[in-house]
């Protein structure tokens, strides 16, 4: 399964593999809790909680909001890895776009 998700946080392990903390929205919840309007959040996981990810090399170190690619390492478990970048942002309001 290939899936996209919101950058949070990133880091480099101690043998030098780069590890990505994504929100996946499918999984982790929306990126603010806010957009539940007022319904009960079962599932929402908070960002502090979020799991980190192994990482395909990147171009470029990825960002907070940056939006990545990643894809299930199995069809049994939830463990995923960071294929890329795809060049999109997280953006808060969009109703100020085009125009």
């Amino acid at each position: 399964m290939i899936i996209n998700g919101y950058v949070r946080d990133h880091k480099y392990e101690a043998d030098g593999t780069l590890v990505v903390q994504v929100r996946i929205p499918s999984i982790h919840g929306p990126m603010d809790i806010n957009d539940y309007r007022g319904k009960v959040a079962r599932n929402y996981v908070r960002d502090e909680d979020l799991p980190y990810y192994s990482s395909l090399i990147l171009p470029r170190n990825p960002e907070k909001d940056d939006v990545v690619t990643l894809m299930s390492k199995n069809d049994k478990t939830s463990e995923f890895i960071v294929l890329g970048l795809t060049g999109a942002k997280y953006t808060k309001n969009l109703s100020n776009l085009g125009g």
